[in-house]
């Protein structure tokens, strides 16, 4: 009876932990406001501007309607002395910043903003946008226009990312470890491979040259408010924005270089273009992968490949690996040591049941399932089932069982 119980309670633990898994999902889910086309702030960049500058204002916005849809929905009156100034709100290309620009160049002086943008009703969404955001602030003109540009100074710093392949065919094991996949949608790719003792590594690889750029501009604050850094990589312009730190990825070498551009006149300057990738491009993109190093340092007993049958591995359907090692290991004697929980064959640590079939010849039962018999002789299969959906849930609640890989994100 207290067996029972304690077997009772276990599942209690492993349901009420499965219970937090909802919670993990709410944690990556989208935003709750992302499903709302809204901005709930718009502020000016800058208070201080050249003669022959633009006013900024950057906000949060949320969903994916366009920068040029909301033209229309933003009135705007820009004062100076009380005297309206003429000019018209203009997408920046940047995200989530608008721009007014003057009609001419500006008077130097204080000038007041007021105004409004109008935001569709949506009801089911409170607190994620007002439906009418109103604007107010000031800001001043400096007597002098905007400084000229010069090549900026771009620093850069590489690294080398290889994430393993998650497709079961691609692994290698050891020590009773029989991976599976399953799904779990988290706002991403979804999909995970795991196994719950053991130690496994991939054959292949999928390699990513991430460059981090440092942009360094000499101006007068008035001026750099106005001037976007972007990079350009292989003669295309990505990814303007205002801050100093860009950074940028691709699975092939690559040219990159950064420039600076004026919001407000249009002028551009750039730095000298650098390549990037060619002394690692085997290792980019889809690619081998030897894994007996990590192996060797992982493993207790034989490495071992197994066919993979509806997102799991077959233990009955196993063999060595390196194949041509098959036959160069010592298959007689009881079984080594190894792991033995969470299959039928951990009864024969001690001779019993799972024992049997080591008994006689080579041409035994065990040896007959594709190579299955030589792995449980050096203790690398004593796990002869894979965890079940359940299971697997009920150990991800325990706390026993962990996402060991996840699935590559190309692009």
């Amino acid at each position: 009876m207290a067996s029972n119980s304690a077997a009772i309670k276990a599942m209690s633990l492993a349901l009420a932990g499965a219970a937090l898994v909802p919670s993990e999902a709410e944690a990556c889910s989208p935003d709750y406001c992302s499903y709302v086309d809204g901005w709930s702030s718009l502020e000016v960049v800058s208070t201080a501007i050249p003669t022959d500058g633009v006013l900024l204002l950057q906000g949060v916005r949320h969903g994916s309607i366009s920068e040029e849809d909301w033209l229309d929905k933003v009135d705007l009156t820009v004062t100076r002395d009380g005297q309206p100034i003429a000019g018209a709100v203009e997408a920046s290309g940047v995200r989530d910043v608008l721009l007014w620009r003057p009609a001419k160049p500006l008077e130097a002086g204080e000038y007041k903003v007021e105004g409004s943008l109008d935001n569709p009703e949506v009801p089911y969404y409170e607190g994620c946008a007002p439906d009418l955001l109103e604007l107010g602030f000031g800001f001043t003109v400096e007597a002098d226009p905007s400084a000229p540009l010069s090549a900026p100074k771009a620093s850069i710093v590489e690294n080398l990312l290889v994430s393993e392949s998650d497709d079961l065919e691609d692994f290698v094991c050891c020590d009773g470890a029989f991976p599976y996949s399953y799904a779990f949608d988290c706002g991403g790719s979804g999909t995970y491979v795991e196994w719950t003792e053991g130690f496994c590594a991939a054959q292949r690889g999928f390699g990513r040259l991430q460059v981090q750029v440092s942009v360094e501009v000499e101006l007068p604050p008035a001026t750099d408010a106005l001037v976007v850094r972007e990079l350009v990589v292989d003669g295309q312009p990505i990814q303007a924005q205002f801050y100093s730190s860009l950074g940028f990825s691709d699975s092939k070498p690559f040219c990159v270089a950064a420039r600076v551009r004026n919001l407000a006149t249009g002028e551009t300057a750039m730095s000298e273009e650098t390549c990037l990738g060619a002394d690692v491009a085997a290792q980019l993109g889809d690619h081998a992968v030897d894994p007996s190093a990590a192996l060797a340092a992982q493993c207790a007993g034989e490495a071992y490949t197994c066919v993979a049958e509806n997102e799991q591995w077959d233990p009955a359907q196993c063999t060595p690996w390196p194949a041509d090692e098959a036959t160069t290991s010592d298959t007689s004697g009881d079984p080594t040591e190894g792991p033995t929980s969470g299959g039928p064959d951990s009864e024969g640590s001690d001779g019993s049941e799972g024992s049997e079939g080591s008994e006689g010849s080579e041409g035994s039962e065990g040896s007959a399932s594709g190579g299955q018999g030589e792995l449980v002789d050096h203790g690398c299969a004593c796990d002869s089932t894979t965890p079940s959906p359940l299971g697997a849930l009920m150990l991800v609640g325990l706390g026993l069982l962990r996402p060991r890989r996840r699935r590559r994100t190309i692009g």
